[in-house]
């Protein structure tokens, strides 16, 4: 009953995660209430995903160019590397406005069952840029998510860096700010704990 090409867009919205068949058939719906410039547009804009993104050479996250902006910005502290899964965490983290270093995305992390094996995740390429002769790294930040992937992408990685002289760190972990005691689980209590800083007056 429904016109190929309105069949065919319900389908794409469909194969996007969180998007149900219902809810992609209204998005197709929606589209063809808009005058034919607005869905010229609005094709325009998800075809430039393809043909106007590229991954920077260097830190491998998502970008117009490569190398990235963050990259080739000489105020970048050199010497502090923090590592991501994604490109989505390198906005997260810029806009807090706190670290002024470089990033190394990985493209995911480690899951097995997945197929998301140390082959096929930028890691051999981090390792390299530890390596290159007269690099000024000397800290590398593990933000990853504390979950059991992130965990064990980490220690994946503390295991292959632990003969290199960079210093290791990851992101901090406890309560968040307004939370109660009798509602953390016991493994966000026991972050909380073993991460406790000293308090000064």
């Amino acid at each position: 009953m429904l016109p190929e090409p309105i069949h065919n867009a319900a389908a794409a919205f469909d194969s996007l995660p969180g998007v149900g068949p219902r809810a992609a058939l209204r998005y197709a719906y929606w589209l063809m209430t808009q005058p034919k410039e607005v869905i010229a547009k609005f094709a325009k804009q998800i075809e430039g995903l393809a043909s106007q993104v590229t991954i920077c050479q260097i830190c491998f996250q998502w970008a117009d160019q490569s190398p990235c902006s963050l990259c080739r910005d000489p105020g970048r502290d050199q010497t502090s590397l923090c590592v991501v899964a994604t490109s989505q965490e390198v906005r997260m983290i810029e806009e807090t406005g706190v670290f002024k270093g470089r990033y190394h995305v990985l493209g995911g992390t480690l899951d097995p069952l997945e197929g998301r094996t140390p082959e096929t995740l930028k890691i051999m390429q981090l390792m390299t840029r530890i390596a290159e002769p007269g690099t000024p790294v000397r800290e590398i930040i593990l933000a990853l998510d504390a979950d059991i992937k992130g965990d064990t992408t980490a220690l994946y990685l503390r295991k292959q860096l632990a003969n290199t002289p960079v210093k290791i760190t990851r992101l901090a972990r406890g309560l968040p700010n307004g939370a109660a005691l009798e509602y953390a689980d016991a493994n966000t209590l026991a972050d909380a704990l073993l991460n406790r800083k000293e308090t000064k007056e």
